[in-house]
């Protein structure tokens, strides 16, 4: 159940960018009593791309927030999940999303990017958030702090987060330059294909009649496939395609033969689902930012937060679970006694707790990528030995049990009681 930890606010907030990251800081710092303003450029909120994996480290999150039961409505709960070779041979029931141990009350679930965006909104009206759409922040002054919108208005608060994605002008502004993402060359391929006309003779009738989460390994890339909206199975391929190709920024057409290519000689099962009719294939460019060193102002009145600090591949399903982590700590640290002077020191604090771990997590998801895309060979079987024998019950265990609001209110927590014995014995020489 949401709780409201202040009659009335006690900052003013400002949050440059109305997606998942922004709208997750601002119900969760609305929901500690704060007035909150989100500015989003675009004059109608969009979310790029088409189903999300939300594990338990988010879901927990949304659950604190009051918002799960209306994501819920949106969200389908996989049974299983599976690892397979490229071949098609099923190496591990992992991930272990159906495990109790690790899922209980905090289910794993899939959505449509739109349909969580919704049930996002659907709290802003609760919390009083203000969000001003066709609002493009043009300049920040880190020291105020304040921000100009293109039409030149202002606005001043006590604090501003950079919630504007890998692409982030924000992150440019902090470090005095431009600092566009890059592309080692990876592209993601995506089909979404209706169920409506696979039937029990279907090869891919199982993943129609199951609702699974299932992963392809293989030379180069890997492929994952789920349900969303219950009548679309969402198929996915990350390629390495190389430096040399076109950057595409967001999903753009893609030719369904382009697609059948990348996965010649893979399981038939793949190869049935992208030959099924009103199939739609779209493409897009992968990027990554260079980590970085600080995500705050000196002023300490600013940071970044979600992909413009810590952009994330999709490989492991963190990307929105980490901005939904950044969210959780920045609402438990300021729903406690927090003054204003104080707002360096806990902007400081918050880096202290999610920096390293998101940084973890980004390194870890390079990993998984480099696992799932292993050619055939020495390495590759001892991947999958390793797979069968559950060796990666840790990672998950390590991801999804992580408690965003128990992390910050400790750290602030600490904080607090180590800065007030250093006062009493300041004022006891």
């Amino acid at each position: 159940m949401a709780k409201k930890y202040h009659s009335q606010p006690l900052f003013s907030i400002l949050i440059v960018g109305c997606g998942l990251s922004g709208l997750a800081s601002a119900l969760a710092l609305a929901q500690a009593g704060h007035r909150v303003t989100v500015f989003e450029r675009s004059f109608e909120l969009q979310e790029i791309g088409a189903g999300i994996q939300l594990s338990p480290n988010a879901t927990r999150l949304l659950r604190h927030w009051g918002v799960l039961e209306e994501v819920l409505k949106y969200a389908d709960r996989p049974e299983a999940g599976t690892f397979r070779s490229y071949k098609g041979g099923v190496l591990s029931r992992s991930p272990p999303i159906s495990d109790l141990r690790l899922v209980g009350d905090t289910p794993y679930i899939v959505i449509h990017r739109a349909d969580l965006l919704r049930a996002l909104l659907s709290g802003t009206e609760k919390h009083k958030i203000d969000v001003k759409l066709g609002s493009e922040v043009k300049g920040i002054d880190f020291n105020k702090p304040s921000l100009r919108l293109s039409t030149g208005e202002s606005y001043e608060a006590d604090m501003i987060l950079g919630a504007d994605g890998e692409r982030s002008h924000c992150r440019g502004s902090l470090l005095g330059r431009p600092d566009p993402p890059y592309s080692p060359g990876d592209v993601v391929y995506r089909i979404s294909i209706p169920t409506k006309d696979i039937n029990e003779s279907h090869l891919a009738w199982d993943l129609k009649a199951r609702f699974s989460i299932n992963f392809w390994m293989g030379p180069g890339g890997h492929v994952v496939s789920y349900l969303i909206q219950h009548d679309i199975l969402n198929m996915v391929l990350v390629y390495a395609e190389g430096a040399s190709g076109k950057a595409m920024y967001g999903p753009q057409r893609a030719d369904i033969e382009e697609f059948r290519s990348k996965i010649s000689g893979w399981d038939p099962v793949l190869h049935a689902l992208v030959n099924v009719e009103a199939s739609i294939c779209t493409k897009w460019t992968l990027f990554q930012i260079h980590e970085p060193t600080q995500w705050r102002h000196e002023s300490g009145r600013f940071s970044l937060i979600g992909d413009a600090a810590h952009a994330i591949l999709p490989c492991l399903a963190q990307g929105a679970a980490q901005a939904f982590e950044d969210a959780g700590v920045l609402g438990s640290i300021f729903s406690q006694s927090v003054e204003r002077d104080q707002i360096p020191d806990a902007l400081r604090v918050f880096e202290e707790v999610r920096k390293p771990r998101a940084s973890d997590v980004r390194h870890r998801t390079l990993d998984q990528k480099a696992m799932f895309a292993l050619a055939d060979g020495p390495i590759q079987e001892e991947r999958d030995a390793k797979l069968r024998a559950g060796a990666d019950f840790e990672l998950f265990k390590w991801l999804w049990e992580y408690d965003a609001t128990a992390s910050g209110r400790k750290a602030w927590k600490e904080f607090a009681e180590t800065h007030e014995k250093g006062v009493k014995s300041h004022n006891s020489i």
